[in-house]
C-alpha cells in the first residue's frame, strides 16, 4: 500500500520592512500617508540590496506606497528578480493617528492609544484599521503566492505592523503579542510558507 503523499516543499519568504523616512526617526505614526525615504534611507535600501543581491530571489512583490517601492526597486535590481506591486501589503491604516508622533496621539486621543497598548487584539485607531483586519489581508496575499513562485525566494516589501503579524503568525502567537515585537527598517526576515502557514525557517 502506497504511503500518504509527501508534502511539498515549503516557499521560501524574506519579509522586507523598507527603508527610513524622516517620520521614521520622527516616531510618527505614517499608515497609508507615504513620506520618501530619507537620505540615511535611501543609504539603507541601497545597502540591504547589495546584502539581498546572493540571494536566490526571484519574485518581489511590493506594497504600492512609495516608501516601499523605492526600496523594493534596487533589490528586484540586485537580484534580477520580477517586481510586482500587491495592494493588500500596505501598511496598517491608522486613521486619525497619521502623521502624529506617539506625544501628540497620547494627548489628542488618549483612551484609544490606551486600548491600542493594553488590548491591541480588540482596540482600532480611530477611523483606523483593526489588526485582525490588516491580517486578513497578509493571509489573503500568502494564499496567493505559491501559484506565483517559480523556484528561488519571494521578497515580500512592505511594513512594519504587516511584518510584526507575519512574525506572530509564523510562532503560533496571537495579536495580544503585538508589541513585543521591533521590526528595524531596511531589515530582512526569512520564513517558511506551507500552504497557508507560515513557519520559522528553523522549522525546514
Amino acid at each position: 500500500m502506497d504511503g500518504p503523499a509527501p508534502l511539498p516543499a515549503p516557499l521560501r519568504l524574506l519579509l522586507v520592512r523598507h527603508a527610513a523616512t524622516d517620520w521614521t526617526a520622527e516616531g510618527r505614526y505614517q499608515g497609508r500617508l507615504d513620506p520618501p525615504l530619507s537620505a540615511a534611507g535611501c543609504r539603507e535600501a541601497a545597502t540591504l540590496a547589495d546584502v539581498l543581491a546572493v540571494r536566490p530571489i526571484r519574485l518581489v512583490i511590493s506594497s504600492p506606497l512609495g516608501r516601499a517601492l523605492t526600496t523594493a526597486g534596487p533589490i528586484a535590481a540586485a537580484t534580477r528578480a520580477r517586481l510586482r506591486v500587491d495592494e493588500r501589503l500596505v501598511e496598517i491604516a491608522y486613521g486619525g493617528w497619521e502623521g502624529l508622533t506617539q506625544a501628540e496621539v497620547k494627548a489628542r486621543f488618549p483612551d484609544e492609544l490606551r486600548s491600542w497598548k493594553r488590548t491591541p487584539a480588540t482596540a482600532r485607531p480611530p477611523a483606523g484599521e483593526s489588526l485582525a483586519e490588516a491580517r486578513a489581508r497578509l493571509e489573503a496575499v500568502l494564499a496567493d503566492l505559491p501559484a506565483q513562485a517559480d523556484g528561488g525566494e519571494i521578497a515580500l516589501v512592505t511594513h512594519d505592523l504587516l511584518i510584526r503579524l507575519a512574525l506572530l503568525m509564523a510562532n503560533g502567537e496571537g495579536l495580544e503579542r503585538v508589541r513585543s515585537i521591533t521590526v528595524a527598517p531596511a531589515s530582512a526576515h526569512p520564513l517558511l510558507l506551507r500552504g497557508a502557514r507560515l513557519a520559522p525557517v528553523a522549522a525546514a
